[in-house]
């Protein structure tokens, strides 16, 4: 029974890899034309492959087709560029110790670079959108004082100078007099003073609030643009050599038939062992057989407008009965063109028969042609179709 459990999954093992190896995709050319070119036999193909894309990959190994062995032998590329421009706008905050706006003005500065890795530019400071906003205020302390003169007085009696005094609207305490004689007159054989005059000296503590700075929000605008090469164009060559005539082989001469080795005696063990392989034979053909009745000989590919690259849309299986690929039971309708790819094997046995696809508003039809070594493609355009 163990004996049997490892065969079964030896032959699970096998069946699982040839799918895996089956769903491998390559590249598909944009377009493929043999000529014939100072007497050399010639297949130049044309790919538009992402910048990512290694070309190696396009360099395959020797091939046959039509008679001819090909080879490799050159590969020219043509970068396709591309630029983008669009208007982009930035938002700068600076901090300055007043709001006055020229102190704000030479913060900010007049243009700003841009650079996001994709867009680069230079933008410009909107006046428009400058705005302007205290960070916090404080309570700060001040002396408010001031200085009244008082002239004619009759005498220097201090009751005679207000004890207090208003200015800009603070409260204001006396603080000192200073008196001076501003007229005289002679009583008897003295001077006398007849005038005075009073300098009065009042102060007083007040407090005010005030920003402790400014913060002022500006947008910049402008033109970025981003550029690079949106794709490479690559134009394969390979070249071919006629393919040899085959040199007859000789007859094989007749080999003495072996004589029969005595059967062993059946038993017991014997019989296991041969119901064992038995079965384990039967399970590998009908896997075998499953895979190969179920597999597609058909893929449908369409272009991806991620990265200009083909994506496999669906698979199909094409027989001598069923000529027919319907293109709306494929995972995701193709786009723009369809590429179809039978395999070699396939290709063969239908040669010169015709194919038909199914559109969403019709049918067309191709000729199974030139059915060599490799695998067979053909394109489909799809147009004046909606979704």
């Amino acid at each position: 029974m163990r004996k049997l459990t490892s065969i079964v999954a030896v032959a699970l093992a096998l069946a699982a890899l040839a799918l895996t190896a089956s769903a491998a995709e390559a590249h598909l050319p944009d377009s493929e034309v043999s000529e014939n070119r100072d007497g050399r036999q010639l297949i130049i193909k044309t790919y538009t492959l992402p910048p990512c894309v290694d070309p190696g990959q396009l360099a395959r190994g020797p091939f046959s087709r039509g008679g001819y062995d090909y080879a490799f032998h050159s590969i020219a590329m043509q970068e396709v560029p591309y630029e983008s421009r669009r208007t982009h706008s930035e938002t700068v905050t600076v901090e300055t110790p007043s709001d006055d706006l020229s102190t704000v003005l030479g913060a900010l500065g007049a243009t700003i670079p841009y650079d996001d890795g994709s867009y680069a530019g230079t933008l410009a400071l909107d006046h428009t959108t400058l705005r302007t906003e205290a960070t916090g205020h404080s309570t700060v302390r001040y002396t408010v004082s001031d200085t009244r003169v008082f002239e004619g007085l009759e005498r220097n009696d201090p009751s005679l100078i207000p004890r207090a005094a208003v200015k800009n609207g603070v409260t204001l305490d006396l603080q000192g007099i200073e008196w001076a004689v501003q007229g005289t007159a002679i009583h008897g054989d003295d001077l006398m003073p007849t005038a005075y005059m009073a300098t009065a000296r009042y102060s007083a503590t007040a407090s005010r609030r005030v920003a402790d700075g400014y913060a002022t929000t500006a947008t910049y605008t402008g033109e970025v643009v981003s550029s690079g090469v949106a794709s490479i164009v690559y134009t394969v060559t390979f070249v071919g050599e006629p393919v040899p005539e085959p040199e007859p082989e000789p007859e094989p001469e007749p080999e003495p038939e072996p004589e029969p080795e005595p059967e062993p005696e059946p038993g017991w063990p014997a019989r296991r062992t041969l119901r064992v392989l038995a079965a384990a034979a039967l399970l590998a053909l009908t896997v075998t057989g499953l895979y190969l009745l179920l597999r597609g000989n058909t893929r449908i590919y369409s272009m991806s407008p991620a990265d200009g690259g083909y994506a496999l849309v669906g698979k199909q299986r094409l027989t001598a009965r069923d000529m027919t690929i319907d293109l709306l039971s494929c995972d995701r309708y193709p786009k723009g063109t369809a590429i179809i790819a039978i395999r070699r094997a396939t290709a063969r046995r239908l040669f010169g028969r015709t194919v038909k696809v199914r559109f969403r508003n019709g049918y067309a039809t191709h000729l199974i042609e030139q059915a060599g070594n490799a695998e067979y493609t053909f394109r489909i355009p799809i147009t004046n179709e909606e979704d």
